[in-house]
């Protein structure tokens, strides 16, 4: 088959771009040809799938994003499917990693163009006279669509998670763990807190830092991803913590992070999924975060951390010293069981299964009007 992959931006470090190209290389695998068609590409070309970026206008980020979709509908003929990334119209299959714009965006600021241009794409994908299939990672998220759309249930397909098995507790982990551990400067004795995201503000950054300030002064907080640091730097100046704040930018060995760490910190505002949670626990790392998060479930069963509906910093600083004074054998035999017993594995073959076979009610992808 001859697929096209549609998405806004891709850069390296972000959840929803590494499913895509995940989705796309297993495509790939199985023999069928994948064109990634993006306004921009960041960091090293795909192997495997092609690369089409296709450069648009436009002042605002909505802007440009309308832009790329309308420039789209010319060049998808000849494909057998669309399998979109973002809300936009002409898609056979959207993957929804974004959550429901319609819950968020309320009152007046509904008409203002940014708004209105991102509402009527998310409507192209869900209202009920679209016939768009869609991949379902969040059952959450899907409820509130059908809530505000009137979705069908037969447009839904219900994916697992996809957590990568190189997250799971080597046997060298002692090793490894310490080796990280030196390369940093963090004695074993010294507690290690681990916030690993490029949203800072909706994964609740300053949440955590905060939570820092409350807790005592030998305990350090490393920060992995790529986003703007400076407004938590000066936060942590505030609070007097700068010196127990690291920020790492983007990290390509998530892994290695997860076996040094004592604790991941995930105080998320908004979450669709949440795929750190699960791979902190498969990796023995206990899990701090909030209800916010669609993975939060699977923390909450698995008795690996705690979930918080709305936290206070003192009921993060409250939690996290708990799970702190907990031994980590405990964590590490936990998270065995919940990666033995566990299906959240198998996301991206589900959704090669899904995209190989027409959406509910669909004929093969014709080209948009």
């Amino acid at each position: 088959m001859n697929l096209a992959f549609l998405l806004f931006e891709y850069f390296p470090y972000g959840g929803l771009q590494r499913d895509m190209l995940a989705i796309a290389e297993a495509a790939v695998a199985r023999g069928h040809r994948v064109t990634v068609f993006t306004r921009a590409w960041h960091g090293e070309a795909p192997q495997g799938p092609a690369l089409e970026t296709v450069p648009v206008g436009g002042a605002s980020n909505h802007a440009r994003d309308a832009a790329f979709a309308a420039a789209m509908g010319e060049r998808l003929a000849g494909f057998d499917r669309v399998v979109g990334f973002n809300k936009m119209p002409g898609l056979d299959w959207y993957y929804a990693a974004d959550g429901c714009l319609a819950e968020r965006y309320r009152g007046l600021k509904r008409w203002l163009p940014r708004y209105r241009s991102k509402l009527a794409m998310e409507a192209a994908v869900f209202g009920a006279g679209a016939d768009t299939g869609i991949l379902s990672i969040s059952p959450r998220q899907r409820a509130l669509y059908q809530r505000h759309y009137g979705t069908a249930d037969a447009r839904f397909l219900d994916l697992p998670p996809g957590i990568r098995r190189d997250r799971l507790l080597p046997e060298d982990f002692p090793l490894r763990r310490a080796r990280l551990r030196t390369e940093l400067g963090v004695a074993e004795t010294t507690p290690m807190l681990l916030f690993v995201g490029s949203g800072f503000r909706t994964k609740g950054l300053d949440r955590a830092i905060r939570a820092l300030a409350g807790l005592a002064d030998d305990v350090r907080l490393f920060v992995v991803g790529d986003d703007d640091a400076g407004p938590y730097e000066r936060l942590a100046g505030r609070l007097g913590v700068s010196s127990r704040v690291r920020f790492m930018g983007g990290q390509d060995n998530v892994p290695e992070w997860l076996w040094a760490a004592d604790l991941l910190l995930h105080p998320a505002y908004a979450e669709n999924t949440g795929t750190v949670l699960l791979e902190a626990a498969i990796a023995g790392l206990p899990v701090l975060t909030t209800s916010a998060c669609g993975y939060a479930g699977y923390v909450r069963d698995a008795e690996m951390g705690a979930v918080l509906d709305d936290p206070s910093p003192e009921a993060l600083t409250a939690a996290a010293s708990e799970l702190l004074t907990r031994p980590r054998a405990l964590w590490r035999e936990r998270g065995r069981t919940f990666a033995d017993s566990a299906d959240i594995y198998s996301l991206v073959e589900h959704a090669v299964d899904a995209i190989e076979a027409a959406p509910a009610g669909e004929a093969p992808h014709q080209e948009a009007p």
